[in-house]
């Protein structure tokens, strides 16, 4: 059981470069995630797949991987959690954890591409990032003192889009140019640099708690289903429900964007599918970076609640609409709003995450909390691969279904949002 004493909430406001620079390992964790979600696990899979069995092979892979990943964070952060260590309770495990991930990035250099080398290539990159993942998302509620968090929430967003902004854009391109390998190469160095900078920009604020007691596997295996009974814990888990609900309306799409361009706009060719996923994701960065900065700072002075509520909507008439996207530059004006509610979310989201959990136990119940994205992300893909294939190659009639199935996941959250979690 956990025997970390009760902590005091952070107070000490920090400087503009301090919130910068603790954030960017969200920059190099994105650009892996985003760069295989939408972009290399789908080519790659249909590399070494069918055409009738891609969209059903890239949602299992994922879903299994990422359900991995989702126990992985979990357990990463109950054990920084209970950390004595003299380098800080969650910066040893982001640099382990980067440190083993970068092998599964570049093996595809070294190993001609089969469908084994995908699956071991994901699902290593998938544990080993969410090592560091886990030590890395209780920062905001271990340093950032409340008045903060919505601002330092919202630059980790804008590092978030600038990591997918690199994962598809810039990866996608240089795909297209034939330079896969120095595409992965700089996957590694952008994890690995961005992990560092953040590492010792936090070299002052993540102490070490000599108070904790270091926690065997099995131990850990036991805390991680130990939940104490806290005042407002419930409205923490009514939290956890409706932010599953709106990732798993927002998660389907990243992985198969691609198919729904080649499919319903009829772009075939592979450089101008990755032509297509430039421009988008471009214009998504810059509207998504507005929209997530200033949806943090203004959800530091009105609340965090209706703000999420707000951009879910805008995500459900989005989405009911994308289906009528049939030329690129509609499906571009449909992306922009797309882009600007993911980016309150992304932002948001994570504040209010911070405010809810239990200080002392902050690496435990963010990772909690990441089960809304990480159960979604794994869940998504099979539900939304079946979906797709369930008639074999994916049509206009399979996205109108996709769509009207995410816009249900949307209305869900926004009911459990109003109606059991205060705007606070």
């Amino acid at each position: 059981m956990s025997a970390i004493s009760e902590m005091a909430v952070p107070t000490r406001r920090l400087s503009l470069p301090t919130l910068i620079l603790t954030s960017t390992f969200a920059l190099g964790a994105n650009l892996v995630w985003l760069a295989y979600n939408i972009f290399l696990l789908p080519v790659q899979v249909q590399a070494v797949t069918s055409e009738a069995t891609k969209g059903i092979a890239v949602g299992v892979l994922a879903g299994v991987a990422i359900g991995i990943a989702v126990l992985v964070n979990i357990v990463a952060g109950i054990v920084s959690d209970h950390s004595r260590s003299r380098f800080g309770r969650r910066r040893p495990m982001m640099i382990w954890g980067m440190i083993l991930t970068l092998p599964f990035i570049l093996l595809p250099v070294f190993v001609p591409l089969s469908l084994p080398t995908v699956v071991i290539a994901y699902v290593g990159m998938q544990i080993f990032t969410n090592v560091s993942s886990g030590a890395w998302q209780p920062t905001l509620a271990d340093f950032v003192p409340v008045e903060q968090r919505g601002i330092s929430a919202g630059i980790k967003g804008v590092f978030t889009l600038l990591g997918s902004a690199i994962g598809v854009g810039v990866i996608t391109g240089m795909f297209a140019a034939n330079l896969q390998s120095a595409a992965y190469i700089l996957i590694a160095f952008l994890l690995a640099s961005m992990t560092l900078i953040n590492v010792f920009a936090m070299r002052r604020l993540d102490k070490p708690l000599l108070e904790a007691t270091r926690l065997n596997m099995w131990q850990v295996l036991v805390e991680m289903f130990h939940i104490k009974r806290r005042p407002g814990i419930g409205v923490f888990w009514w939290f956890v429900l409706g932010s599953f609900m709106i990732y798993m309306g927002v998660s389907g799409f990243q992985f198969f964007g691609v198919y729904y361009i080649e499919s319903v706009l009829h772009i075939t060719k592979p450089e101008e599918v990755a032509t297509a996923i430039q421009i988008a994701g471009l214009i998504n960065l810059v509207i998504g970076v507005i929209f997530a900065l200033l949806a943090g700072y203004l959800s530091d002075k009105f609340g965090r609640r209706n703000i999420i509520i707000i951009s879910v909507v805008i995500a459900t008439i989005v989405g009911l609409l994308f289906p009528f996207a049939r030329t690129f530059v509609v499906f571009l004006a449909f992306s922009a709003f797309y882009g600007a509610a993911n980016g309150v979310i992304l932002s948001v989201d994570t504040a209010l995450t911070s405010d809810l959990v239990p200080l002392e136990e902050a690496g435990k119940y963010m990772a909690y909390a990441n089960l809304a994205v990480g159960v979604a992300n794994g869940a998504a893909p099979p539900l939304f691969g079946l979906i797709l294939n369930f008639q074999g190659a994916p049509t206009l009639n399979s996205f109108i279904a996709f769509f009207v199935v995410s816009a249900i996941f949307f209305v869900i959250s926004i009911i459990v949002m109003a109606l059991k979690v205060p705007n606070r």
